[in-house]
């Protein structure tokens, strides 16, 4: 993984990193750069949640937010609880952007290769 930073590959599930190893360099470039676009930060995640309880929006997870606003933050216990939940929610949809990220430049790569073959 000679393109990807440690601190970036340290966040990344282990499938993801084994898979990473075996591409190019060219290719984990191309990773990290979509990687970095569609990864989410913590500390946004946090603001939003101070601020204005919009972190599942920041999330992309639009029926927990309804939900959320209509319980006015579960009486602000849900809300509450969350201050210690949000970390393991932003890392937990990194991990799921870079496994989509990976897969979707896998499945790029295959699709070129067969089109150069025909």
């Amino acid at each position: 993984m000679d393109m990807i930073p440690a601190q970036v590959a340290d966040k990344l599930p282990s499938m993801v990193r084994n898979q990473l190893a075996k591409l190019p360099a060219q290719q984990q470039e191309e990773f990290l750069e979509e990687f970095n676009r569609k990864a989410k930060d913590s500390g946004t995640a946090y603001g939003l949640w101070l601020l204005l309880g919009w972190h599942y929006i920041y999330l992309r997870k639009w029926g927990l937010q309804f939900v959320f606003w209509l319980t006015f933050g579960g009486f602000m216990v849900w809300w509450f609880v969350d201050l210690f939940r949000v970390a393991g929610m932003v890392r937990d949809y990194n991990k799921d952007i870079a496994t989509d990220v990976l897969r979707n430049l896998v499945a790029i790569s295959i699709n070129s290769q067969g089109a150069n073959a025909a």
